[in-house]
């Protein structure tokens, strides 16, 4: 016999058990099999904690049976409800498939598309709920999302947590325990207002979970973390989360920001509205060129963007001791020596700005990223010869070797450049048709990287660059960045330059003069 004390229990409802499928702070699962639907089915018993409270059972069969009389393909459905043995117990519909949670952790992220597309079916499960029976969820999280072998989205547990909360349990936000003992919901998940008083939250509150849910599938991780309860509910009170990785649309990014808003009236009103704005995004996502995020890499906390890009946050301004940039320039294996296009010294740089890095609270650096047929390669050109130069759409272009190719070793930065606390990378030239020396415009000189605007927001008026080449794409990032109101030094001890046909000296005149600091 089973030491499992439910699997001791017979006829469970019109169910028998067959195996224990999980547990989580509301309770047990198990798979079980209903005798006259001749179905499986899912059973779950409510924590006896829960049940213990006054009017706890009553209620929980209350709320059970109103979750009954849900009829929608995105929610789990409910067949039957009960108590065995004094034992409360829920009878659902077996999900063949995994929760959301664990598809988030197989994958580190989901992609933009996909994680567009559950938000907006677990959205429609929610106003369905409210539409139909008036019911907020208010414990929507990746564990509440299953998704079938099929690929479709079910929302669970609607009803359960609103029983929670009208038993009138109370948060020990040292321990992160509801006074009955049970574990409470998930707090990352929680907007500001849940943890005042969960029992008066209305529909914005599952917006904002849901927020939260759809924040964590785009970068794979929680939009707050802290040591303790306490701790995460001031973050979410106060902060803003990390903005989400550079792959991720501007648009998805304010829907993200919008269902999070710290305030409920600043929220969504209406999940019409919030499914509106979702499928439009699924439209019009599309991935941005060459961005990535590099997990294992040693600048994996940065995050790596061909185009910077803010979501209309606030930002606090830096002080004045805060507001220095150092611009890392292209440090990269096909700009050393033994690279395809190697710069007499380049190997030298690693060390040099290593050490410098470490004077700098920001540093931000950039990279050649181009695809292999990129038309400043002279290999493009049929019978062109590297170092020649051709009239192309926005003007003279040098040609140069195949150089920085996406994805090859060439591109990767130098092994010995190790900036751990690099805060983003940049990369350039990832349009076919245009090369890029500049790290604030492309070479037709209107398209921007966006760079110019992420120092604006956060303050950072004085640029100090460094490395590869000075008279190529150190001097193009120094002078358009002095055109842009920037505060710029060159530190020529940490640059290298190709010197082609007197480059250099005339890299350096040109920056003099439009007021470039040579340090």
């Amino acid at each position: 016999m089973s030491d499992d004390p439910y699997l001791r229990l017979e006829g469970v409802g019109r169910c028998r058990l067959i195996s224990r499928i999980g547990e989580g702070g509301m309770g047990v699962v198990y798979k079980g099999f209903h005798n006259d639907l001749d179905i499986p089915v899912a059973v779950k018993f409510l924590n006896p904690s829960h049940s213990a409270q006054a009017h706890g059972a009553e209620r929980f069969l209350r709320e059970a049976r109103l979750a009954a009389r849900l009829n929608h393909p995105g929610i789990v459905r409910v067949f039957d409800c009960g108590e065995k043995d004094g034992h409360l117990f829920i009878v659902m519909e077996f999900i063949d498939g995994q929760s959301l949670e664990d598809h988030i952790h197989e994958r580190q992220a989901v992609g933009v598309d996909r994680s567009l597309q559950i938000a907006e079916e677990v959205a429609r499960a929610l106003g369905e709920a409210l539409s139909q029976v008036g019911v907020i969820h208010r414990d929507v999280k990746p564990a509440n999302i299953l998704l079938t072998s099929s690929g479709q989205v079910k929302l669970a547990d609607l009803g359960l947590a609103k029983t929670l909360v009208a038993a009138g349990e109370t948060v020990d936000y040292s321990s992160g325990r509801t006074e009955g003992g049970a574990a409470l919901g998930t707090p990352s998940y929680m907007p500001p207002e849940q943890f005042i008083d969960a029992a008066q939250v209305d529909h914005r509150a599952d917006i904002y979970s849901l927020g939260a849910t759809l924040y964590h599938m785009l970068a794979g991780t929680v939009p707050f973390k802290a040591d303790s309860v306490f701790g995460l509910m001031r973050k979410i009170e106060r902060d803003d989360p990390p903005p989400l990785p550079a792959h991720v649309p501007l648009a998805v990014e304010r829907i993200v920001s919008r269902m999070m808003a710290k305030s409920p009236d600043d929220r969504y009103a209406t999940y019409a509205e919030l499914i509106e704005d979702l499928r439009a995004a699924q439209r019009s996502s599309e991935p941005a060129a060459g961005a990535s995020m590099r997990s294992g890499s040693k600048f994996s906390g940065s995050v790596i963007i061909p185009a910077a890009k803010t979501a209309g946050r606030t930002i606090p301004s830096a002080s004045p001791s805060e507001n220095r940039v150092l611009l890392v320039v292209d440090v990269q294996n096909d700009f050393c020596p033994g690279g395809a296009l190697a710069v007499p010294g380049g190997d030298e740089l690693p060390t040099i700005i290593n050490k410098l890095s470490r004077r700098f609270a920001h540093v931000i650096l950039t990279q050649d990223w181009h695809p292999e047929d990129h038309l400043s390669f002279a290999s493009s050109h049929p019978g062109a010869k590297p170092f020649t130069s051709v009239e192309l759409s926005y003007g003279p272009q040098i040609l140069w070797p195949d150089h920085c190719v996406q994805n090859e070793e060439g591109a990767e930065f130098h092994p010995k450049l190790k900036v751990e606390h690099c805060e983003m990378i940049i990369r350039k030239g990832y349009h076919r048709d245009i090369d890029s020396y500049s790290a604030f415009f492309e070479n037709d000189r209107t398209t921007p990287t966006g760079l110019a605007g992420y120092l604006r927001e956060r303050g950072l008026n004085r640029l100090f660059l460094t490395g590869l080449a000075t008279d190529f794409c150190v001097a193009y990032s120094a002078l358009d960045a002095r055109r842009l109101g920037f505060e710029v030094t060159v530190i020529e001890s940490a640059c290298r330059g190709i010197d082609l046909d007197g480059s250099l000296e005339a890299s350096w005149l040109q920056m003099e003069e439009a007021g470039v600091i040579r340090a």
